[in-house]
């Protein structure tokens, strides 16, 4: 059950792409190139291949270039009393070709293709867009605008800086981890980490070396968290670690969540060799987990945004409105606060 929970709750997130939108050549795909005088019948047959969704057509004794979509050859073949394909089957290719395509650059960024895609008239807006390379190729404006769309969404969803989710979308998936523990004995683990002395950091080595700090951060973090286990920027300096426990007691539940923030800390605790120890800051950590079977992300939150802010102690705090009483402190190692309800 716990890592079924904990496997939806992480597809369940806010997404976006798997990439920014990048240049137009990552979404070009080869196309087939005939000659102006190729007959229009023997191009209805090379579109009988579902996957051909246009032609290039090369002018034969000249220099333009044109593009036959499918939908443009259906069109003309159709006619409008319905004899075209009686007319023109042994016509001339350029009959039914369009000499002024939309042609871009193998390097050109995907944002501003799309963005001229879009502008062309209605009846050309939907064509394909040619890319000028060693050989032809092609690129839909369907792939465009996803490509496009996903770029846009991955950036409202990633921190452009350290590429974790941001705080709305950390925030998000820990609100489904709740919704997913509801009426089970699995629980819900939220550590924060807060950056000490950044300003300081920024004012003493400058924002390029406090930046690399933050980055260097992100990668370490995201590379030792346990399986199951993700993690987000939810503020300047500051992260969150989520996880979901498997069904365990109090006790249990208490050791496991302070295990989780010791071990995301041992694997932090030590600079790096490209930031150094001079500019590598201290960091302070809390932990909060819900009673089983009921976890509130607000609360969660909450409380852990409250025990970070108000003693700078790494203790932690069971939180949930309908816990029964909890058991008594169980401290660790640098633990100055016992366990507490909250509610």
């Amino acid at each position: 059950m716990h890592d079924e929970i904990t496997e939806v709750a992480r597809h369940r997130q806010v997404r976006g792409g798997t990439r920014l939108a990048g240049v137009v050549s990552d979404l070009a795909r080869p196309v087939v190139v005939v000659g102006s005088t190729t007959p229009v019948g023997q191009l209805e047959v090379m579109f009988r291949n579902p996957e051909l969704g246009c032609v290039v057509v090369v002018e034969d004794g000249g220099t333009r270039t044109g593009i036959i979509m499918r939908s443009g050859l259906t069109a003309a073949l159709t006619g409008r009393l319905g004899y075209g394909r009686a007319v023109l089957e042994r016509r001339p290719t350029s009959e039914v070709t369009d000499w002024s395509p939309m042609v871009v650059h193998p390097h050109d960024a995907v944002s501003s293709v799309a963005t001229r895609a879009m502008e062309r008239s209605d009846a050309r807006r939907y064509d394909d867009v040619l890319v000028a390379a060693e050989q032809w190729a092609s690129a839909s404006t369907a792939d465009l605008m996803r490509s496009l769309v996903a770029a846009l969404a991955d950036r409202s969803s990633r921190d452009p800086q350290t590429r974790l989710p941001t705080r709305s979308a950390t925030w998000h998936s820990l609100a489904r981890r709740c919704d997913l523990v509801q009426g089970t004995r699995t629980r819900v683990v939220l550590v924060l980490l807060d950056v000490r002395g950044m300003s300081a950091l920024n004012a003493r080595h400058g924002f390029v070396a406090g930046d690399a700090v933050l980055v260097d951060l992100a990668g370490r973090l995201v590379g030792g968290l346990p399986r199951g286990c993700e993690a987000g920027r939810v503020d300047g300096d500051r992260f969150a670690v989520l996880a979901t426990l498997p069904p365990m007691d109090d006790i249990q539940a208490a050791a496991s969540a302070d295990h989780l923030r010791r071990h995301v800390l041992a694997n932090l605790a030590q600079p790096s060799a490209a930031t150094g120890a001079a500019v590598w800051p201290e960091l302070r950590s809390s932990v909060v987990w819900s009673v089983a079977g009921a976890a509130d992300a607000e609360e969660l939150v909450r409380e852990a945004e409250s025990r970070l802010g108000g003693s700078g102690s790494p203790g932690g705090s069971r939180v949930g409105r309908t816990a029964p009483s909890a058991p008594g402190p169980s401290e660790g190692a640098g633990d100055r606060l016992p366990l507490r309800r909250v509610g």
